[in-house]
């Protein structure tokens, strides 16, 4: 998960410092993170953003819950991304890129479990 931590943008490492405050104070998330109170008073107020160091112990430190809400907002940032670069791109030159194909796959396998799981009175 090290590239898609990298990758992150400000407002979704921002995001995740909420999640963990959800059932926190400042001074406990900032004593599991390693990092003194006012660094998180710091990622509040915009002054600075979580390193990737801090966003990996984010993930460590999260509850199952607060995870899932984590890889939540870490995909919508990625897809966010690839959504801009694909509408600044001629798409028929990137189908056959390996990795798009990769992609495709895993997504129609994802699709493919939702609707074998959904309702089956529709």
């Amino acid at each position: 998960m090290e590239k898609a931590i990298h990758n992150l943008g400000k407002d979704a490492r921002l995001h995740i410092i909420h999640i963990l405050l959800q059932n926190r104070s400042k001074k406990e998330l900032a004593e599991e993170l390693g990092i003194t109170p006012a660094a998180i008073t710091k990622y509040l107020k915009g002054t600075t953003h979580p390193s990737d160091e801090i966003i990996e112990k984010c993930i460590e430190i999260a509850n199952e819950e607060e995870y899932y809400e984590i890889v939540k907002i870490i995909i919508n940032d990625i897809s966010e991304a690839l959504l801009e670069l694909l509408g600044n791109v001629n798409i028929e030159n990137i189908l056959e890129n390996e990795n798009v194909q990769k992609l495709k796959k895993l997504l129609d396998k994802a699709f493919d479990k939702v609707l074998s799981t959904s309702s089956r009175f529709v």
